[in-house]
């Protein structure tokens, strides 16, 4: 076996060019492999660690897309016995259904708003969200500098903002901005507070967002529930349904024109979403794997011509055809793993670069580390055996005759 590898190594060393050109085939199919799989096992700690700062208890009652708007005296109908409109100026009620320990009322009312204070201007990406005073408490989120909206200053529509920490940095730097004033479109609002940074995901992050009170406009209103945590999350769901659906005044068994989205339901969307791209990047490895294989095979056929005289020596001097066969095949796995090497090395450092962008916590596949190895293995031992099987076959005299 220590011959088989010196002899393997050497011939390795002397076709450098043809042998780079493999393992770069090879790397570049481990390397999609094992790349694809950081990158959806970071991504996937991620969601985990937003879902867990959200709670296993929240969920939002939204309108469907073809359906009437919900308005907030159905919301008010729905969640609270007494909650005036933002124009009136009746004193909010705090008392809450038994099935819920604390909701908010938003709507998005932009997605690509542009922030300007003075000469400072966001980019046209900046998400403007009307919402009430437990929004942030709602979301689990908190303030890093200044304060959150207080009931006065959203029952009397006042002219104040939170800002996002990537609108606190594009506007103000390295200060707070908490007092400044900002426009966004033709309104122009105070910032009260400046939303803890939460990092990015699928772009639905507050870092990039505008928060204002909420009004009396003609949109559809979403609500965000958390669950008080007395009974299943389905329960409480389920009860808030059917308020909502006497609220709309809806008939007894029609169905619901509005949707509660939950935090194990894109859990759920998110982990479907993860098997396939699993099996694209399988797919992926699995294609440039045989191309791999092709131009090894390829390769060593080439190897197994050019050296004719060297086996017919190698022969002559009492080889025997399977100590042939042995250095073809250990030819073939030292490319293969060589390949196998540089596509690991470059299939996590596309994870690193991933867990850097998400701020995420970098997490090695290691499944995935073992599969890719016993696939390059396959593959080299696969692509080697038709060369190894020519090389041991070559009669020594005929191969003499070629000097």
């Amino acid at each position: 076996m220590r011959d088989y590898f010196r002899f393997a190594l050497d011939s390795v060393l002397c076709n450098r060019r043809r042998v780079l050109l493999t393992v770069a085939i090879i790397a570049v199919g481990v390397a999609s492999l094992v790349g694809i799989q950081t990158a959806v096992a970071v991504l996937a700690g991620r969601v985990a660690g937003s879902l867990g700062k959200l709670g296993a208890s929240l969920f939002t009652i939204q309108a469907k897309d073809d359906a009437p708007p919900i308005t907030l005296k159905q919301v008010n109908a729905a969640f609270r016995s007494d909650i005036p409109l933002p124009s009136q100026k009746k004193a909010r009620s705090t008392e809450y259904h038994p099935l819920h320990s604390a909701f908010s009322i938003w709507s998005l009312r932009n997605k690509r708003a542009q922030v300007r204070c003075g000469a400072a201007a966001t980019d046209p990406v900046v998400r403007v969200i009307a919402c009430d005073a437990q929004y942030l408490a709602v979301q689990g989120v908190s303030v890093s500098a200044g304060r959150n909206f207080s009931e006065r200053e959203v029952e009397e529509r006042q002219a104040v903002a939170l800002i996002g920490e990537n609108v606190r940095k594009k506007l103000f730097g390295s200060q707070d901005g908490v007092g400044e004033q900002i426009t966004c479109g033709s309104g122009r609002y105070r910032v009260v507070g400046v939303i803890d940074r939460q990092g990015s995901m699928f772009g639905e992050s507050l870092d990039g967002a505008l928060l204002v009170p909420i009004d009396g406009a003609p949109v559809s209103w979403c609500v965000t529930v958390r669950s008080s945590g007395g009974g299943s999350l389905s329960a409480a769901a389920a009860g808030a349904a059917g308020r909502m659906a006497a609220a709309r005044r809806l008939p007894p068994g029609a169905k619901p024109d509005f949707e509660i989205v939950q935090a194990d339901t894109t859990q759920a969307l998110f982990e479907a979403l993860r098997q396939k791209l699993s099996l694209v990047a399988l797919a992926i490895g699995l294609v440039t794997m045989l191309g791999a294989s092709i131009g090894l095979m390829n390769s060593l056929l080439v190897s197994v011509k050019e050296r004719t005289r060297e086996i017919g020596t190698r022969r002559a001097l009492g080889a025997r055809a399977r100590d042939i066969a042995g250095q073809f095949l250990m030819e073939s796995v030292l490319i293969g793993q060589a390949g196998n090497v540089a596509g690991t090395v470059l299939g996590l450092a596309f994870g690193g670069l991933t867990a850097w962008a998400l701020d995420g916590r970098f997490t090695v596949p290691w499944g995935w580390l073992i599969a890719a190895l016993l696939l390059s293995l396959v593959v080299s031992l696969v692509s080697g055996l038709l060369p190894a099987r020519r090389a041991a076959a070559l009669d020594p005299v005929e191969a003499l005759r070629s000097f």
